[in-house]
């Protein structure tokens, strides 16, 4: 279980890395906080009956105290097992709680009326945050398209978010800026062929002023997100944060490393340069390797500043009918993948990377050995600097 966040105040959330499935776990989490120490980070959806029926709640809720400021996204369609779910998620002290209103995968919005479905059925969305709020004292937000189906107006949205809203303690929507269709695209196409409606976004803030909403949908880095925060609709206001999806896991250096200097306005980034963020990546994961067997019962984790005594320490972490079994050091190394992505040596370093994994028994050994590859100059070079000053922290005091 992880201590509650040791900050007195979290930062604004102006940037957030969307909760994705297969993506957003622990790991990938970790190398995030390493290249900004203030943009938020969400879990990937976790769904309230896997909590209620498995015991195991650590292999899918813990996470470093460092990684603060995190979410966790939660599915379900069920009041009561959402609340029963959300009394588990707060003992591991999350700063928000997010209902999954807007995945359009098979495995969610076709099965128990999960994800984007709920857009069809406001009340029960209403119901359900309701019953979570209740539950907790951590606040409950909403992450949903403008549309699902037929049901895709701009009043229908609004029917939507205002049902939410006043029947709920939610005054936090982060809004996909897409529709969905439930049937007849999968989820890539879903993210791809409805047409982006990103005014739509910005007239929820005008026609709801009182509501907080964070644009999710084209945001390709910092300077989308700050170009986005700093748009004012004629007559209505400003949105309050953007979220950024895949572009954060596939050009995870690029989308992220100059966020903290150039968005939040601190005094340096967290990441110095790739060098810097991989040798701290390998301690973590090498610490999490096999940690949790001590005289035959699991232990807490007893995580260490840098990511590669993490890694390492994670291998082995969970147990399965008393045996060990994953992560292993290939699932805490891909996070890494795309840390060098359009620069020189990349193919071969991951050709190389892919052989040493075969019988790797730490991350940091691994990224020693097939580091080789990647030119010093690119290890080294600080954070690419935006091509013009970005004002966005300055913009949201003024809200």
């Amino acid at each position: 279980m992880a201590p509650t966040s040791t900050s007195g105040t979290l930062p604004p959330q102006l940037l957030s890395v969307a909760p994705m499935m297969d993506w957003t776990d622990v790991h990938y989490r970790q190398l995030a906080r390493l290249l900004s120490k203030n943009t938020w980070l969400y879990t990937e959806m976790v769904v309230d009956k896997t909590l209620i029926h498995n015991p195991d709640h650590d292999r899918f809720l813990w996470f470093p105290p460092e990684q603060h400021p995190v979410v966790c996204q939660l599915g379900g369609s069920d009041p009561a097992s959402l609340a029963a779910a959300v009394k588990i998620v707060e003992r591991y002290g999350y700063d928000e709680i997010n209902l999954n209103c807007g995945c359009p995968s098979s495995r969610v919005a076709g099965a128990g009326c999960f994800g984007a479905a709920l857009m069809l059925r406001p009340e029960l969305v209403a119901a359900c945050c309701q019953a979570m709020a209740e539950a907790t004292s951590i606040p409950i937000t909403v992450k949903c398209r403008l549309g699902v189906d037929d049901v895709d107006s701009y009043e229908e949205l609004c029917h939507f978010i205002h049902t939410v809203a006043e029947g709920s303690p939610v005054r936090h929507f982060h809004m996909h800026s897409r529709k969905c269709l439930l049937k007849g695209l999968d989820p890539h196409q879903n993210r791809t062929i409805p047409p982006l409606k990103r005014e739509w976004v910005f007239a929820l803030k005008r026609d709801f002023p009182h509501l907080h909403f964070y644009l999710n949908g084209g945001v390709l880095g910092h300077v989308e997100a700050a170009e986005a925060i700093a748009h004012r609709t004629e007559g209505g206001g400003s949105i309050h944060g953007a979220m950024i999806g895949r572009a954060a896991y596939y050009q995870p250096w690029d989308c992220l490393s100059d966020v903290d200097l150039r968005l939040y306005g601190a005094e340096t980034n967290a990441a110095i340069s790739r060098r810097q963020v991989l040798e701290e990546y390998g301690r973590y994961g090498d610490s999490m390797i096999g940690r949790f067997m001590d005289n035959g019962k699991i232990r807490a984790p007893n995580v260490l500043e840098e990511y590669g005594r993490y890694g390492d320490s994670m291998v082995g972490r969970f147990m399965d009918n008393g045996k060990i079994r994953a992560p292993n050091v290939r699932t805490i190394v891909k996070p890494l993948l795309n840390m060098f992505h359009g620069e020189p040596g990349c193919k071969k370093w991951k050709q190389a990377l892919d052989k040493a994994l075969k019988s790797a028994t730490s991350v940091s050994s691994v990224l020693q050995e097939t580091l080789v590859h990647i030119p010093d100059r690119v290890l080294d070079a600080p954070p690419k600097v935006a091509t013009a000053p970005v004002l966005a922290f300055e913009h949201w005091q003024s809200l």
